[in-house]
């Protein structure tokens, strides 16, 4: 599982020096908050449209670990192709959405895989416990990524050669996901591809979502994404445009979110098992909606931003925790690349609704942020009725206990007696010592 752990890694030097960085990339070229609000959004969805080929792909190469290379060389390649385009020329903005929704048609064709490898490789017994050590561990080197972008991009925005850090990042970025090629082809492959694997249709897995009521809080993640999506794409630029703060020191604030789920999903880990995800979603959902009112006050001290994204960021790791136990024990590995290819269309289409009507309530009204924190707030509490009720999702969680039939019970209670009885048995036939 070393390798699992080292993968993990250049990825996160990936998303901190290139994904985490994309709204501030789009702000930077076009100046528009509702272009870089959107490039979290519409790339995602038509790359989720796109990866719906990925079931039938993946029967063909028969080979989880070749399809995860296959897909992540893809994305390495896109990365450079972003830093080249910006290093020896100027790529339109259409380009740009065009490149980056490749990339997360590659990043969601890898997750169903990916997720149906590691139930082969990871036992479950230690299943949250290893996942929550990685995690944390590996958002620790996606922070540090970030403090290092974030310090670039304040050195760059000074001497005027933005653009240039930009390129330079996300050839890092490109680099670190080709090393993350090889750290695949170092991790075993205990079964290529379940026996029982098949493609599902639409109605198919939504009948698989509806009929386990362990799936049940899928249901909740799109109106969740919907909510969350709300607001969430915009703050870098409300960050930039109505607390005044840098580029590099809005950098810095989407770092202190990071350095929260590090010292977090550890200890969410932990008590993963016991508090299930249904838990962890509503924690998170309501810790999501009062943070967005926290963004109201009128302080613009660059630590109270800090402090309120690192808020966010523990509410984050209990989010992503929850998908990650929900993904895994929720659907069966064998319709689990179909079921979560289709189930990634539905999901991120609520989040580009979320972000096109945050994004229109911009246009419409430049600068009215603090509205849109209060939709979102009102959105994300409403959300939370998705959910199944907590004794429900309990009692569909329990093991069903043995029910003794009442004959059992006069047993248990003559057991020591006849034990006794046993041993006095022992003692009159033991002859006495002479």
């Amino acid at each position: 599982m070393r390798w699992i752990t080292r993968e993990g890694g250049t990825f996160c030097v990936m998303a901190g020096s290139a994904l985490e960085l994309l709204p501030a990339f789009v702000l930077a070229v076009s100046k528009s908050a509702f272009a870089s609000g959107q490039i979290s959004t519409i790339p995602k969805f038509l790359g989720a449209v796109v990866q719906n080929l990925a079931p039938g792909a993946l029967r063909w190469v028969a080979s989880v670990r070749l399809w995860s290379m296959l897909m992540a060389s893809c994305q390495g390649l896109l990365l450079l192709g972003l830093a080249f385009g910006f290093t020896f020329g100027h790529l339109p903005l259409w380009a740009v959405f065009t490149m980056v929704s490749l990339y997360w048609a590659a990043a969601w064709s890898i997750g169903p895989a990916w997720n149906t490898w590691m139930d082969s490789i990871v036992p479950a017994r230690v299943r949250a416990a290893y996942f929550s050590r990685r995690t944390a561990l590996c958002n620790l080197l996606q922070w540090g990524t970030l403090m290092g972008a974030s310090w670039l991009l304040a050195r760059g925005q000074s001497h005027g050669v933005t653009l240039p850090i930009f390129a330079s990042l996300f050839a890092v970025a490109g680099c670190a996901r080709l090393i993350g090629v090889y750290c695949y082809a170092r991790q075993s492959e205990p079964i290529p591809l379940p026996p029982n694997y098949r493609v599902l249709g639409f109605r198919q897995s939504l009948d698989k979502i509806r009929s386990n009521p362990k799936a049940r809080p899928l249901l909740y993640l799109l109106g969740g994404e919907f909510a969350l999506r709300l607001a969430e794409p915009f703050v870098y630029a409300f960050l930039v445009q109505s607390k005044g703060l840098s580029l590099g020191a809005a950098a810095l604030c989407l770092a202190a979110g990071t350095i929260t789920k590090v010292t977090v999903m550890p200890r969410l880990g932990k008590r993963a098992d016991k508090l299930g995800s249904v838990s962890l979603y509503r924690g998170a959902g309501l810790g999501l909606a009062v943070i967005s009112l926290l963004w109201l006050l009128p302080i613009q001290h660059l630590a109270f931003c800090i402090l309120v994204q690192g808020c966010t960021g523990a509410c984050t790791a209990a989010f992503e925790l929850a998908n990650m136990l929900v993904y895994l024990e929720a659907v069966p590995a064998a319709d689990r690349a179909s079921v979560l290819a289709r189930f990634a269309i539905f999901n991120n289409l609520a989040g580009l609704l979320g972000s096109s009507l945050g994004g229109g309530l911009l246009m419409l009204s430049p600068g009215s942020y603090a509205a849109l924190f209060v939709l979102a707030a009102l959105a994300r509490v409403a959300a939370l009725k998705l959910l199944p009720a907590a004794r429900a999702a309990r009692s569909s969680q329990a093991v069903p206990q043995k029910r003794r039939r009442p004959e059992e019970f006069g047993q248990r209670l003559l057991k020591p007696y006849r034990a006794k009885r046993r041993s006095l048995r022992l003692e009159v036939k033991q002859p006495t010592p002479r």
